[in-house]
């Protein structure tokens, strides 16, 4: 067997610290096969110490996944209403809305990839670079909050509402 076809490992585990541990790990790295490979490469392959590792080494590949597609939405130093960025990195990502904060979130956080910005009526994710510089806010609002539609920050639906509205004026002429 080569290298390339890899391997299937099994283990029981019964100890419940473990299975505890290893459940959160499966939340960060997003399935279990993942933490185990992120378990395993770190513990007995990277021989790297932590004073050479770069921040953006540490980001899980669904996280720095979740940050391109909050680049692609808003752009560095764009804003993007919490929650609905939260749904939508649920649905790109195929994971639990639930688990975005931990899974993707957190880490990005962690590595000033993103900053939380409290506003008095919102929660608003400001969009940073992954190489960990200082995040700079664009003085805007958000481009997406609850209301609006999430691709286009709302346009569509007011250019809907104009026609809507012509159609309903056109009937009654």
């Amino acid at each position: 067997m080569s290298d390339v076809d890899g391997r299937v490992a099994k283990a029981k585990i019964r100890d419940q610290a473990l299975l505890e541990a290893l459940e959160d790990a499966e939340e960060e790295h997003g399935s279990l096969a993942e933490a185990l490979r992120h378990a395993v490469s770190t513990t007995y392959v990277d021989t790297e110490s932590d004073e050479t590792a770069t921040p953006s080494d540490e980001i899980p590949a669904k996280a720095r996944d979740a940050h391109r597609k909050l680049v692609e939405w808003a752009g560095i130093g764009g804003r993007l209403e919490l929650d609905t960025a939260e749904s939508v990195l649920a649905n790109h990502l195929n994971i639990q809305k639930e688990a975005v904060r931990k899974v993707t979130l957190q880490p990005l956080k962690a590595n000033n990839a993103v900053a939380l910005h409290q506003g008095l009526h919102e929660v608003t994710l400001v969009v940073g670079r992954l190489d960990g510089d200082d995040i700079e806010a664009r003085d805007r609002p958000a481009s997406t909050s609850s209301g609006d539609a999430v691709a286009d920050g709302g346009e569509a639906r007011e250019r809907l509402d104009e026609l809507a509205e012509a159609v309903d004026g056109g009937e009654s002429a």
